[in-house]
């Protein structure tokens, strides 16, 4: 039917209807076509549609079978938008929410008033006592983008997270405590934990669902419990555009999604949102395979007007470094001593000191015991009695501390590097030179910019290399990283944390090269182990215990087991050049019965946020090969 045609139909029906004295709803439905809206952006972002992988129609995200209104809601738009308009004047009743289609369904039924140009009350939804008692509770007045930071040591936060906050229109400055949070997340429950969460996450085998929370609660999570530092970015959103995004998180409620951990994701659904807001931005059309955190912040930062200025919020564990390091190691000792109840209030070493610096001791012994009460709840109820007793202590210094606030890094999240990394360079090996090409999807090494992530954590994520024998074009896998995870936490006297790192994919070995005819084929390799580390953020020295599983056809008997160590350094001497020197060994124990020597320097010099020199020096040896490696090429971030 043309568009002309059917505004003819749609006339005689509006005819009939006005003759009726109502809307009628097969002249809605006409109108509807007419105006093609089931094809707009946001009636396709208010269900959730997305393009099939193969481009040939549209399904939605949402796996909740009461959130369609017709049983072929889930891949066709247009039957969709007819069943919630046959639904809201029919006055529906939605069993799973137990309130009608209209006041299920808010954010719909404003976009079909709207677009259809109605009454507000001709679609029903007059009697919504429910949703209007929740948005007054909300009151909602600014809509902001919170970042907590990595956390290497859980699977599902490994790249960071992503949530919203509501801020009310009744909240005073710097509350936001008091606002509320909109997380997206997987429905796991509280036990899942380990490989089988990190399985089932990759493949689909959890739901995904919002929730609204109070914010205090979410930083208690990540700022106080998981040590994570926090970024806020306030959206600069209308009213009319927070009013939708607001309205559609009531229709979320007790929905479920297909959840993925890397493209189905907590940031790939905070993107869904805001494309209910500002249905024109089209941000999740960037994301058809992954989506990260830190890529997702910067695209929002990318839309002009979009994103205001971060705020930061430190972790316990940044802000008691951060205090630490302004005490003296007397004092820092006197701190702990007074965590452990072993120095007394009244203790000479404490009275004596001038009130700030007393102040400063004990806030830092309170926090220490807060921040271990945390990690280890054991002894809850003697240690919070104690912390009590040292907030009172600290009650009767009629001084402030001395401490200066934590000062925010000079690179927030959305500044950083890029994580799609893409390298090529000149490799010498055996006395022969090759092209190296190499491809990275995520994340982040240790010698990328530093800045915007997390001091002392690389995740790199399927890192794949290839060379180029330019004497006859050979291509081959060099290797392929599948997973290569490394947490340097620098211990002092106050933190003692174990590093660790684990390192799985594809190498060649027992001879690395290439090209030189030896039998070298890819095989599968496990390695990793717990380690030490010391330093601060300008450099950290490093050891690791390792363990390495390794099988290959060129080894006898195809597998070995190998123990080992390996020990280096790592400095950032300047904003733009990082340093790693490393030596390690690993003995094969079991299996094969050779062994893998190497020592390296690496270096990587940043020409500007997205583009960087990186050269590597290494010697390795092997029980059939050993040689130097060196490396220089240029690195890509996009």
């Amino acid at each position: 039917m043309t568009r002309w045609a059917g505004w003819l139909c749609f006339l005689g029906l509006a005819a009939s209807g006005m003759a009726q004295g109502a809307p009628a709803l097969a002249q809605l439905q006409a109108e509807a076509r007419a105006q093609d809206l089931a094809a707009t952006r946001q009636w396709q972002a208010l269900v959730h549609y997305e393009r099939d992988w193969r481009g040939e129609g549209v399904h939605s995200t949402v796996v909740t079978d009461w959130f369609f209104l017709s049983p072929d809601g889930r891949h066709d738009p247009a039957a969709e938008l007819d069943a919630t308009l046959a639904a809201f004047l029919q006055d529906r009743h939605i069993d799973d929410r137990d309130r009608s289609a209209a006041c299920t369904f808010i954010a719909r039924r404003r976009f079909l008033i709207n677009r259809l140009g109605l009454a507000d009350d001709a679609l029903g939804g007059q009697d919504c006592e429910k949703y209007e008692r929740w948005r007054e509770a909300l009151a909602p007045r600014q809509i902001s983008l919170i970042f907590p930071t990595a956390f290497p040591n859980s699977p599902s936060s490994m790249f960071g997270h992503t949530l919203l906050r509501i801020d009310s229109s009744r909240r005073a400055r710097d509350t936001e405590l008091l606002s509320y949070a909109v997380n997206f997340a997987a429905a796991a429950g509280d036990d899942a934990q380990g490989l089988s969460f990190a399985w089932k996450g990759l493949t689909g085998g959890y739901a995904g669902i919002f929730g609204l929370f109070p914010y205090y609660e979410k930083v208690k999570q990540y700022a106080w419990i998981e040590h994570r530092d926090v970024w806020a970015y306030p959206l600069e959103l209308s009213d009319a555009e927070t009013d939708r995004l607001v309205d559609h998180l009531w229709e979320m409620d007790g929905v479920r999604f297909a959840y993925f951990f890397l493209s189905k994701n907590c940031s790939y659904q905070l993107l869904s949102l805001l494309e209910v807001a500002r249905p024109e931005l089209g941000l999740t059309e960037q994301y058809d395979w992954y989506a990260i955190p830190a890529d997702t912040i910067r695209t929002i930062a990318d839309v002009p007007g979009l994103m205001g200025t971060p705020r930061f919020r430190p972790s316990l564990e940044t802000t008691l470094r951060w205090q630490a390091d302004q005490l003296s190691a007397d004092q820092r000792a006197l701190a702990r001593g007074v965590a452990a109840d072993d120095v007394a209030f009244d203790d000479a070493r404490l009275t004596e000191l001038e009130p700030d610096a007393h102040a400063a001791v004990l806030e830092v012994a309170h926090d220490y015991l807060y921040y271990r009460l945390q990690s280890d709840p054991a002894n809850a109820p003697a240690d919070q009695a104690h912390a009590n007793a040292i907030l009172l202590a600290r009650s009767r210094i009629a001084r402030p501390s001395s401490f200066a606030p934590v000062p925010a890094p000079k690179t927030s999240p959305d500044q950083a590097h890029r994580t799609l990394r893409v390298a090529a360079s000149t490799v010498y090996e055996a006395g022969d030179l090759s092209l190296g090409l190499r491809i990275r999807p995520a994340y982040h090494d240790l010698l990328d910019d530093p800045g915007g992530y997390t001091d002392g954590a690389q995740i790199d994520f399927f890192d794949l290399g290839l060379r180029i024998d330019p004497s006859d074009g050979d291509l081959r896998i060099d290797d392929l990283t599948v997973l290569n995870i490394v947490s340097l936490s620098p211990r002092n006297d106050l933190f003692k944390p174990v590093s660790f790192q684990i390192d799985t994919g594809l190498r060649r070995r027992p001879s690395a090269n290439v090209f030189d005819g030896v039998d070298n084929n890819l095989g599968y390799y496990l390695q990793g182990g717990p380690g030490l580390a010391w330093g601060s953020d300008e450099a950290l020295s490093y050891v690791f215990g390792l363990g390495s599983v390794d099988a290959n056809s060129a080894l006898s008997p195809g597998y070995a087991l190998g123990a080992g160590a390996s020990a280096g350094v790592l400095a950032y001497p300047t904003r733009r050049l990082q340093l790693k020197a490393e030596t390690g060994a690993l003995e094969y124990v079991a299996g094969d019965d050779g062994y893998y020597r190497w020592a390296k320097l690496t270096q990587q010099f940043n020409l500007t946020n997205d583009l960087g020199l990186r050269s590597e020096f290494g010697w390795e040896n092997t029980a059939v090969d050993s040689g130097l490696r060196a490396t220089i090429g240029l690195q890509a971030y996009f």
